[in-house]
């Protein structure tokens, strides 16, 4: 259950509220599919879902983080793949007006539908020349690189005499790149996250940027890094998986007696403790980010910015929203038996995407550590120290 009443609703949210249920319908065809159908994908750009954090000069909905966790969280609840891709191809956006004029209009005026995907890097390398960047290599885990339009490759650089260079980014139309397949997973199948190769594309120096300067800048919107934008993303689908679970569950145990019993999971007092638990740790979780998002806000309409002890909290909360998420579904899981246990059951896909999303980098227990670390006046990662 939601306590959003007191919170308005907004175009992009009663949208994707609408969506909601053909999403759910097509998740088979997402699952066997590998991606998200075309029809499907192609409403989710049109309801302006991938455009969020666009500034509105370049025709974007300059959504806050608030709206932006609602929306992602919404898509997410309905199927967990869908979610992801809206959480992670509405975070670019965010950089545009730190693009320049002419790249930021070719990637978002010129097809305002377009959406931007990565990859992880992989023996890469990118050579600067007097007017542009040779880059070669092979990126893994390309999150929503079929309804893409353009790529975000990460690469170490140097100049052509070999010295090095700032790590970067390098933008490039989709349609460059040697797409493959590489992604035969469980979990978060539907994200149709294929790697792509390329071997001496040529990339225009406006193209290139720092990846410090991509992670780091503050969007126009939020007053927040792209960093903590993909945690934010990630937590609310996280939230919305869990919450995808709960009310499968609630479903299930209005009519199932387990094998060799004669009670139905509907009067079994540990299923009511249970589920119990499991709602109060959904509620306490989304309750926590919602409430680091609504501080963040406030702090950036008063201030201009957002100061970084907030920043802290905000990645404390969105770490949180994934692992705690994460056992909630397990709970739920744990009460269902073994009717959850086959493929086509919605909460056996809550569990396998829950787990996928806890391996991602920005749910590592390891954020606990710094932000406590960062609570306490200390460096947040020790091994500054030792560099000193």
């Amino acid at each position: 259950m939601r306590l959003d009443a007191r919170r308005d609703s907004f175009d992009e949210l009663d949208r994707a509220i609408e969506l909601a249920e053909p999403i759910k319908r097509a998740q088979g065809d997402i699952e066997s599919g590998g991606e998200i159908p075309h029809d499907l994908i192609t409403s989710i750009k049109e309801a302006g879902l991938f455009r969020l954090l666009l500034d509105r000069s370049l025709g974007g909905a300059s959504r806050s983080l608030t709206q932006f966790i609602r929306v992602v969280e919404t898509i997410a609840e309905a199927d967990g793949s869908a979610g992801w891709c809206v959480g992670q191809g509405g975070v670019y956006p965010n950089i545009a007006l730190y693009l320049s004029d002419c790249l930021a209009q070719s990637i978002w005026v010129e097809k305002p539908s377009a959406v931007v995907a990565t990859g992880t890097p992989n023996d890469c390398r990118a050579v600067k020349h007097d007017d542009h960047y040779t880059l070669s290599g092979r990126w893994r885990f390309a999150s929503g690189i079929m309804h893409a339009d353009w790529l975000a490759a990460m690469s170490p650089a140097e100049a052509d005499d070999g010295s090095p260079l700032p790590y970067g980014m390098f933008l490039f139309r989709r349609d460059e790149a040697d797409v493959r397949d590489g992604w035969n997973v469980r979990g978060m199948r539907g994200t149709g996250s294929r790697e792509y190769r390329l071997e001496n594309q040529k990339i225009p120096l406006d193209h290139a940027i720092r990846v410090t300067d991509f992670s780091s800048r503050d969007g126009p919107s939020t007053g927040l890094p792209n960093h903590l934008l993909f945690a934010t993303a990630f937590g609310s689908v996280g939230i919305g998986i869990a919450r995808r679970a709960l009310d499968e569950f609630a479903g299930l145990a209005l009519g199932k007696t387990p094998t060799f019993t004669n009670k139905k999971l509907l009067d079994d007092d540990l299923v009511h403790v249970g589920l119990g638990q499991a709602e109060a740790r959904w509620g306490a979780t989304r309750a926590f980010l919602l409430d680091v998002g609504e501080a963040c806000e406030h702090v950036f309409d008063q201030r201009g910015e957002v100061d970084e002890s907030l920043k802290q909290r905000l990645r404390l909360a969105a770490t949180h929203a994934m692992r705690q998420s994460a056992k909630v579904v397990d709970q739920v899981y744990e009460l269902s038996g073994s009717d959850v246990i086959f493929d086509d059951h919605p909460i056996h896909r809550c569990f396998q995407d829950i787990h996928t999303l806890t391996q991602q980098i920005q749910g590592r227990p390891s954020h606990y550590r710094a932000v406590g670390r960062s609570i306490l006046d200390l460096d947040p990662d020790p091994a500054m120290n030792s560099r000193r």
